[in-house]
């Protein structure tokens, strides 16, 4: 035990540089953790488990935005200690609360069978997992380890993802293997968190109800811009279960997997430009700030076209060889998917560029106006287009909320450039 936490504790040379290469480690597993376990799945048992399991995970997925309420980022910011780590524990056990509360509810309401309510249930206590272990992992991030946040989180993942598929191989069921997936996250949670939390003096286990309310309504806009941002992604395959079979579920979950890719690499291109970024419009050089938003852009655009010649020349036939699924037939469709998932990450990008400036709720505005069109056309684009249409209706919506950022930006900036 001493040497584990040894390990994980490590020491405090190089500090930024392993929490870089811990935070990248970790971030690549959690993108990719989905895709693992579609693969296990549609290997070892077809299509129809696949299909079951994308909307529950997708499910889950979304409802996590309630339980984490998006408080990470300004708990890690709140260097002044406004608010005490007892607050932000107390806080996020009442959104974890609400989040399985809402999660269950709307499960019973779309008439899921037993089964599917079931693992529903086992992979919305994965998320507790998730939500719970982030405020521990957010005051270790403030007192400048995030390695060994990272660490833990990268060990849970691996551990959880690898029982579950051991689970799924020797039983083929996938109830089984999600119960065994949600209870192994919990015992390796618990075990890595309380190993180490005892030297962050600033984390207790003491909650206290000051200051709860007001920090849940100061950080309400950042819960509900994550909310509707993970509905916006996911709507299509809600639409799909509604309409369509668990078979085209899964393939187009297969062929829209790429998309987190490009958002991915995209965040680690701009990510470490935001301090730069938030200087420049800070000092009211709007010219260089401008110009390297644009430079930014630029490059999430030729990474893009990069990614996307590369899924229509070998990706879809790589994809069809992994899930042992014929997806010839969907060459096009994945090409416009790659290009929309570009438009994706460049919604994450000026989401950061909006926070910058100062014009969060023009965030809800443009994510509302994609919720309003998804709401409008997203069933009946699906019931007569079928996959095609759950792919088109994707665009629409991301192109709508990239247009709506673009002109709140442009028109702030050249108002500070005139003024």
């Amino acid at each position: 035990m001493k040497r584990l936490r040894k390990w994980f504790l490590g020491d405090e040379k190089n500090i930024l540089k392993k929490s870089a290469i811990w935070n990248l480690i970790s971030s690549v597993e959690y993108s990719l953790q989905s895709a693992v376990l579609l693969l296990i799945i549609t290997r070892v048992n077809g299509l129809y488990d696949a299909g079951v399991f994308t909307i529950a995970y997708t499910l889950t997925q979304m409802m996590a935005t309630i339980g984490s309420y998006g408080m990470r980022s300004f708990q890690v910011s709140d260097i002044k200690k406004e608010y005490s780590f007892g607050t932000y524990l107390s806080s996020r056990i009442l959104s974890i609360i609400a989040m399985i509360i809402i999660c269950m509810t709307y499960a019973v309401y779309q008439g899921y069978d037993s089964n599917k309510l079931f693992i529903i249930a086992m992979l919305c206590g994965y998320r507790i997992v998730d939500d719970f272990e982030d405020v521990f992992h957010g005051e270790m991030q403030k007192s400048m380890r995030l390695d060994v946040a990272s660490k833990i989180l990268s060990v849970r993942i691996f551990i959880a993802t690898a029982a579950f598929g051991i689970s799924y191989i020797i039983t083929k069921n996938l109830t089984v293997s999600c119960a065994v997936f949600t209870l192994t996250a919990i015992v390796v949670s618990l075990y890595l968190n309380l190993l180490v939390v005892g030297f962050f003096k600033d984390i207790t286990f003491k909650l206290k109800k000051t200051g709860v309310v007001k920090l849940l309504w100061v950080c309400l806009p950042i819960c509900l811009g994550g909310f509707l941002y993970n509905y916006l992604v996911n709507a299509p395959k809600y639409a799909i279960d509604r309409n369509l079979s668990e078979e085209i579920q899964t393939i187009f979950s297969i062929l829209f997997m790429p998309i987190f890719v490009i958002n991915m690499l995209s965040s680690f291109i701009f990510k470490p430009m935001i301090v730069n970024m938030g200087i420049l419009w800070n000092e009211k050089k709007y010219k260089k700030f401008t110009s390297t938003m644009i430079k930014q852009m630029a490059i999430i655009i030729a990474l893009t076209l990069v990614i996307m010649l590369g899924g229509v020349v070998i990706g879809i036939d790589i994809l069809g060889w992994m899930y042992g699924v014929n997806l010839e037939s969907y060459r096009i469709l994945f090409l416009l998917l790659l290009g929309f998932g570009g438009l994706a990450a460049l919604v994450s990008f000026l989401v950061v560029i909006l926070t910058i400036i100062r014009k969060q709720k023009y965030i809800i505005i443009a994510y509302g106006a994609g919720v309003i069109i998804d709401w409008l056309l997203i069933d009946r684009i699906v019931t007569r287009y079928e996959i095609w249409g759950a792919g088109m209706i994707y665009g629409i919506a991301m192109g709508i909320i990239v247009a709506i950022m673009m002109i709140v930006i442009f028109v702030e900036t050249h108002r500070r450039k005139v003024g």
